[in-house]
């Protein structure tokens, strides 16, 4: 059963909440907007986002259910394709709300999460924060759109001056400053126990990392989310304060989840990736199971898939000799991402098997659209291919 609890207060220093929430139990859709502009213009534009979103929510329950129902990559992106929907809807209703009322420059953080069949899909813009809590760990799920995180990423800022730098609220993303956004969209599989956190920048500026999973860890959610809140108050309460908690229905299959996301974590495309940006390219891993005796690749055939070994043992097959075997957290295939040339053995599963596959044409499109994380992906592919072409250069040489 789906368990939540939200809050919302002024703080200490603001007249206003320009804050919204939305906890639409009934459809699993929940979201946090913190709103930018004075003169109670983000307080509208983050109540046009919340109300968005609720008018959209029957249309993401539906999604939901239909993953739920058959889980693989198209019933996935389908829900990630709807929460950007309602954003870019959101976005523009902002906009255009903005130039008939004189109150241009208003806009919204966003982020939203919609819960089930074992997973949350969530949409981020700005600097509002999804977190997961699992196993006493608390994950960040989203990367700020701000200023001082992009300085941070190009290496000119540190975190800790980050904290006091004048620049530290500048978003470089928002909800209404134009009438489409960029958003950020990832799915993650749930486990027994986790806790979804959406809040505002009034928490996370206010309470420091290891205090909010203090915080989170209790076992009453109520108590937890109200606790959060009073530590913000307590840190200071210079902004407006909103955080959502939510515990959802989890996957029976642990095991099957587990061993997923740990073949995604050792997979040589995904190392130099962080957490929250593993999960965004989940958009374009697709799932395999196999049955004894069937044949995954064939000897001379072209190709254009990667596969990852997630359970199972492979046998890897030369003119219909055994040349060796592959187990999990092994991958075959990466030269076909980038080349067609004929496969050169047979893979066959020697039992039941489970198979992640990367696709060259979804790893092209995810480039497009992601190109700072394409960019870190087809890297790693060239080091693995050049390595390919080392070891085979070194064989000939002893020849």
């Amino acid at each position: 059963m789906l368990k939540f609890h939200a809050r919302t207060d002024v703080g200490l220093k603001r007249k206003h909440n320009e804050d919204s929430l939305l906890a639409a139990e009934e459809f699993g859709v929940f979201v946090v907007a913190d709103g930018v502009g004075g003169r109670k213009a983000g307080e509208l534009a983050s109540a046009i986002t919340v109300n968005t979103f609720q008018g959209y929510a029957p249309q993401i329950r539906a999604g939901v259910e239909a993953f739920a129902a058959e889980n693989n990559r198209e019933t996935r992106n389908a829900v990630l394709t709807l929460l950007d929907q309602a954003a870019n809807a959101s976005s523009r209703r902002v906009y255009e709300s903005a130039a008939a009322t004189g109150r241009q420059g208003m806009t919204t953080t966003l982020v939203a999460v919609a819960v089930g069949g074992g997973a949350a899909f969530v949409v981020h813009v700005g600097d509002s924060r999804a977190y997961l809590v699992r196993n006493a760990e608390l994950r960040q799920l989203t990367d700020d759109h701000s200023m001082v995180n992009e300085l941070i990423r190009r290496g000119e800022m540190t975190p800790e001056e980050a904290l006091t730098s004048r620049y530290k609220n500048v978003i470089t993303r928002a909800v209404g400053l134009y009438p489409t956004v960029q958003t950020d969209t990832l799915h993650v599989e749930l486990l027994d126990g986790d806790r979804i956190l959406l809040c505002s920048d009034g928490v996370t500026d206010m309470v420091p990392v290891p205090r909010i999973l203090e915080h989170l860890i209790g076992a009453d959610l109520v108590a937890s989310v109200d606790r959060l809140v009073v530590s913000a108050l307590e840190g200071g309460g210079r902004d407006n304060i909103t955080a959502i908690c939510i515990q959802p229905e989890a996957v029976l299959e642990a095991e099957a989840v587990v061993a997923r996301a740990k073949a995604m974590e050792g997979l040589f495309l995904f190392q130099d990736l962080p957490f929250h940006a593993r999960l965004r390219v989940g958009q374009i891993v697709s799932e395999l199971f196999v049955t004894p005796g069937q044949r995954i690749v064939k000897q001379g055939d072209l190709g254009d898939t990667l596969y990852v070994v997630v359970q199972g043992q492979f046998s890897i097959l030369i003119d219909g000799k055994q040349f060796g075997e592959l187990s999990q957290g092994s991958h075959f295939g990466e030269i076909s991402l980038v080349d067609s040339s004929p496969r050169t053995a047979d893979i066959v599963a020697n039992g039941f098997g489970h198979l992640l596959a990367i696709d060259r044409e979804g790893l092209r499109q995810y480039c497009t659209l992601e190109p700072a994380l394409g960019n870190l992906m087809v890297w790693r592919l060239l080091q693995s291919v050049v390595g390919r072409l080392r070891s085979a250069d070194e064989k000939l040489g002893k020849l």
